[in-house]
C-alpha cells in the first residue's frame, strides 16, 4: 500500500497506563495479554473470539465479541502507511505517526504485550491544535477507532510538525507589556479602560466578567474602579485555554503598541487560580494604599532587574511586605510575570519540583506558602548564583519552571501551566493536590484558593463563630459542599492544611453514647468475654486536644442528625457549651472509671457539624443542641465563581451561564413550593464535574444532558412523586426543551 496522504487509514489508540510511553517504545501497544502471539491464529474474527473464550475470565465473557473486533482490526487491518494518533490524557497532547511495521507480540513486556510499530512525525501536539469536533472524536472512549472528522487537520500538523521543544517568546513579550502598563501608575481610569477594550478585542469579553464584581464601599456591586498591574496580567494568566490566552496576549499588544512577538504558547509560565486571580481584595476590604503598595513593588521589582544596589534590594524588600498577602505565592508569580529573567515563581508546581529534584539548591531557599521579602531576595539571588554556576541543567529560571511544569503533568495533582489549576478539590470533588509544606498557613484565603464559592467575607464569620462558639453546624441542602468546607474550616482555624488535628466521624440511626463518648466492649485481649471500659471517638479527640493545649483541635460530625444526638451526647450536651470548657465545670461521666473521674471538654477542641435537613429520615434537633451550636445555613451556589471554576475544566463558559439560570429559576420554583422549600433546593454539587471535558468524550451540551438525566431527575422525581408531571417538566427547563 502507498504511504501517500491520500491512501491510507487514519486510527486512534488509547492507552492510559502511565508505565508505557509510546514515543519510546517506537510503537503502540494494546492488553489482552493472556492470548499469546495473535499471528498465529487465521485471519478471522472467529478465530479471535475463539482464541478470547479459551483465556477470558468466566465475568468477561460477554465484551469477547468487541475486544475480538479490536484485535483483529489492530493486527490485521492497520496496514504499514497507515496514521496513528495517541492522546496523552495527562498532558492533554497528541502523538501522531506513521506505523511502519506489522504486528509483534513481544513476550518480555510486563503489560500489554501487542504491538505495532510507530515512526513518530509529530510528538506533544497541544489538543487545542485541533477543533473542537476532532477533539471530540479523539476523546472516544474505545481503545481503536478510526479518525474521519479530524482527519484533515491531523495532516496538517503532519505536513508542519509541531516543535518538542519549549516556546519562550512569551520571556521578551511579558516584560515590555508590563513596562507599558506600569506607565499608567498615575492614571489607573485609563488604564481600566484600555483593560476593558482588550476585552472586545481579544473575542472572549465574557473572560473579563471576573473584573466586572467588586464590592464597593458605597455598598454597589460593579467593574474595578481601580487596579494593580499584576492583576492586569493575570488576565490571560489564569486557569483559561491556551488559544484563549494567545488573543488575549494579542488584544493586549494591539491595545499598548507591544512589538515583541506575541505568544501563542506559554512554556514554564504558572497560572492563577480562578477564584484567586485577583491581587487585591474587594473595594470594601482594601486598606488606602493596598494597591498603591503593589504599584510601587512592580516598580520597585524593574528598578531592581535593571541595577541590584543596596537602594533597588531594600526597595524591593520593603515593597514585598507591605504588600497585603496572607500567602505570597501568587505575588512571587506576579513578579515572575513582568521580569522572568530575574525572579522565580513560587508556586506549588515550582517548589514541588524543586523540593524532589533539586537537593543542592533546595537547603538555600525559603519555600513557604508565606515568605517576607529579605527571603524573597535571599531566594532570587541565590537562585540566580545557581543558575550562572556549571553544575545546573538549567540556564534560565524559564527553563527551570517548564521543567517543573513537565515534571508535573506525570502526577494527578500537577498545575497545568497551560491549561489551567489542576483538579482542586472543590466540592463533590475529592482530587488530590500537593500538599502544602506542615508549616503553610491556612485560611480563609486559602479555602478560596481551593475551590469554595463563598466569598471570603461570608467565610469570616463562620471562623469568628467557630472560635467564639466551639461548636457549629453547616446545613443546607444536599449538594452544597457541607462536609468539604467543614473540613476546610478546620484547617483554617488550625492554620495547616491536611493536618491531622482535623477528624471526620459520621453519625448514624444506631449510633449510642457508648460508641461515641465510652461504654463496656469486649476486650481484645482477654479471654471468656470479659468486657473492658474503652473510651470513644469524642473522648480520644478531647484526649488529643488536652495533651496538646496550645494548638486548636476540630472533630468534624457528619450528618449529625442522622442519629439522635441528645442521646449520643448524654451530659456532654452541658459540656460542650463554650463557657463550661473549664475543670470547675468538670461532671461524672455516666461510665466513669473511678468514684472521683471529674471530666471536662477542653477549649481547645472544637466541633463542626453537618446536616441535611431535606432528608425526612433524619431526627429533629432538639432545641437543647441548637442551644450549644451556632448554625450556618450554605446554598447553593452556581454563579461566576462557580462558572469560572467549571470553565476552566474546558467547559464552556456562555452555556455554563446559561445552565446556571436555569438552576436558579428550579431552585426558585423549589422553594416556593408548600410541600418543599428552600431545604430542598438542588445544590451546585451536582453540577460541579470532577474531571475535565476533554476526559469525558462529550461536549459541554452533552454533559449538561447527562447530569440532568442520570443525576437531577431522579432526585426531583423523588421529590414530586406523588406530582411526577412537574419533575418531567423542571427537566425539560433544565435542558432547554
Amino acid at each position: 500500500m502507498s504511504t501517500g496522504p491520500t491512501d491510507h487509514t487514519m486510527w486512534g489508540i488509547h492507552n492510559d497506563q502511565a508505565d508505557i510511553d509510546p514515543v519510546a517504545d517506537g510503537a503502540v501497544r494494546i492488553g489482552w495479554d493472556d492470548t499469546g502471539d495473535l499471528s498465529q491464529l487465521s485471519a478471522s474474527r472467529d478465530a479471535f473470539k475463539q482464541r478470547l473464550a479459551e483465556t477470558m475470565p468466566a465475568v468477561e465473557q460477554k465484551s469477547i465479541p468487541g475486544s475480538a473486533g479490536t484485535l483483529y482490526r489492530f493486527v490485521h487491518e492497520i496496514k504499514v502507511g497507515d496514521v496513528i494518533v495517541s492522546p496523552n490524557r495527562n498532558k492533554r497532547t497528541l502523538n501522531i505517526g506513521r506505523v511502519n511495521g506489522a504486528y509483534q507480540f513481544q513476550p518480555e513486556a510486563d503489560i500489554h504485550r501487542h504491538w505495532r510499530p510507530v515512526e513518530w512525525l509529530a510528538v506533544d501536539v497541544p489538543r487545542d491544535e485541533l477543533s473542537e469536533a476532532a477533539q471530540n472524536e479523539i476523546s472516544s472512549l474505545i481503545t481503536l477507532f478510526k479518525i474521519n472528522t479530524g482527519r484533515e487537520e491531523v495532516e496538517q500538523i503532519i505536513a508542519k510538525p509541531t516543535s518538542m521543544t519549549a516556546d519562550f517568546t512569551w520571556t521578551t513579550f511579558y516584560p515590555e507589556l508590563a513596562d507599558r502598563i506600569l506607565g499608567y501608575a498615575n492614571d489607573r481610569e485609563a488604564l481600566l479602560q484600555k483593560v476593558w477594550s482588550v476585552a472586545e478585542a481579544s473575542g472572549f469579553p465574557h473572560l473579563f466578567k471576573y473584573l466586572k464584581g467588586d464590592h464597593r464601599l458605597d455598598g454597589s456591586y460593579g467593574p474595578l474602579r481601580d487596579v494593580d498591574p499584576f492583576t492586569v496580567l493575570g488576565s490571560f494568566n489564569r486557569g483559561i485555554k491556551q488559544d484563549a490566552r494567545a488573543a488575549i496576549a494579542e488584544a493586549f499588544a494591539g491595545e499598548f503598541g507591544v512589538t515583541a512577538p506575541v505568544p501563542t504558547q506559554f512554556s514554564g509560565v504558572p497560572v492563577a487560580n480562578n477564584l484567586k486571580s485577583w491581587f487585591i481584595r474587594w473595594e470594601v476590604d482594601r486598606g488606602p494604599h493596598d494597591i498603591d503598595t503593589l504599584w510601587r513593588l512592580a516598580a520597585a521589582a524593574v528598578a531592581y532587574a535593571r541595577n541590584a544596589d543596596e537602594n533597588t534590594r531594600e526597595d524591593l524588600v520593603s515593597a514585598f511586605d507591605e504588600c497585603p498577602m496572607s500567602h505570597t505565592r501568587l505575588l512571587t508569580m506576579g513578579l515572575y510575570w513582568i521580569r522572568p529573567a530575574t525572579f522565580a515563581a513560587y508556586d506549588n508546581v515550582n517548589v514541588a519540583f524543586i523540593k524532589k529534584d533539586l537537593p543542592d539548591v533546595v537547603t538555600k531557599l525559603a519555600l513557604g506558602a508565606k515568605i517576607t521579602g529579605e527571603q524573597f531576595l535571599a531566594n532570587t539571588e541565590t537562585l540566580q548564583s545557581w543558575l550562572a554556576s556549571s553544575s545546573t541543567p538549567y540556564n534560565k529560571i524559564c527553563e527551570l519552571s517548564y521543567a517543573a511544569w513537565v515534571d508535573a503533568l506525570g502526577t494527578q495533582d500537577a498545575h497545568d501551566h497551560t491549561a489551567g489549576q489542576p483538579l482542586t478539590d472543590a466540592p463533590l470533588a475529592e482530587v488530590a493536590e500537593i500538599a502544602e509544606e506542615p508549616d503553610d498557613p491556612y485560611d480563609v484565603t486559602s479555602i478560596r484558593e481551593d475551590g469554595c464559592f463563598l466569598a471570603e467575607d461570608e467565610l469570616q464569620p463562620m471562623l469568628e463563630r467557630l472560635r467564639s462558639k466551639k461548636n457549629l453546624v453547616l446545613q443546607g441542602p444536599p449538594g452544597t459542599g457541607k462536609t468539604w468546607l467543614a473540613r476546610r474550616l478546620g484547617w483554617a482555624l488550625c492554620n495547616e492544611r491536611d493536618t491531622s488535628r482535623v477528624q471526620i466521624l459520621q453519625f448514624h440511626p444506631s449510633l449510642a453514647y457508648e460508641d461515641f463518648v465510652r461504654g463496656w466492649r469486649p476486650s481484645t485481649s482477654s479471654t471468656g468475654g470479659a468486657l473492658t471500659l474503652e473510651d470513644g471517638p469524642f473522648l480520644q479527640a478531647c484526649q488529643q486536644a488536652t495533651d496538646d493545649p496550645a494548638r486548636d483541635y476540630v472533630l468534624v460530625i457528619e450528618e449529625i442528625n442522622r442519629g439522635n444526638p441528645a442521646q449520643v451526647l448524654g451530659e456532654l450536651l452541658t459540656l460542650i457549651e463554650a463557657d463550661k470548657r473549664n475543670p470547675s465545670s468538670a461532671m461524672r461521666l455516666a461510665y466513669p472509671r473511678s468514684p472521683d473521674e471529674r471530666f471536662h471538654v477542653p477549649s481547645n477542641l472544637h466541633l463542626i457539624g453537618t446536616m441535611n435537613v431535606a432528608d425526612r429520615s433524619l431526627a429533629i434537633v432538639d432545641m437543647a443542641l441548637r442551644r450549644r451550636f451556632a448554625f450556618i445555613e450554605l446554598r447553593p451556589r452556581l454563579g461566576e465563581d462557580w462558572v469560572e471554576y467549571v470553565g476552566q475544566l474546558g467547559y464552556d463558559p456562555k452555556l455554563l451561564e446559561i445552565y446556571g439560570q436555569r438552576v436558579h429559576a428550579l431552585n426558585e420554583q423549589i422553594s416556593n413550593d408548600s410541600a418543599l422549600g428552600r431545604q430542598y433546593c438542588v445544590g451546585h454539587s451536582y453540577f460541579t464535574p470532577t474531571v475535565e471535558l476533554d476526559t469525558t468524550g462529550l461536549d459541554t451540551k452533552q454533559w449538561w444532558e447527562r447530569v440532568v438525566d442520570t443525576d437531577v431527575r431522579p432526585l426531583l422525581e423523588e421529590y414530586w412523586f406523588d406530582r411526577p408531571d412537574l419533575a418531567d417538566e423542571a427537566c425539560k427547563k433544565l435542558l432547554g426543551a
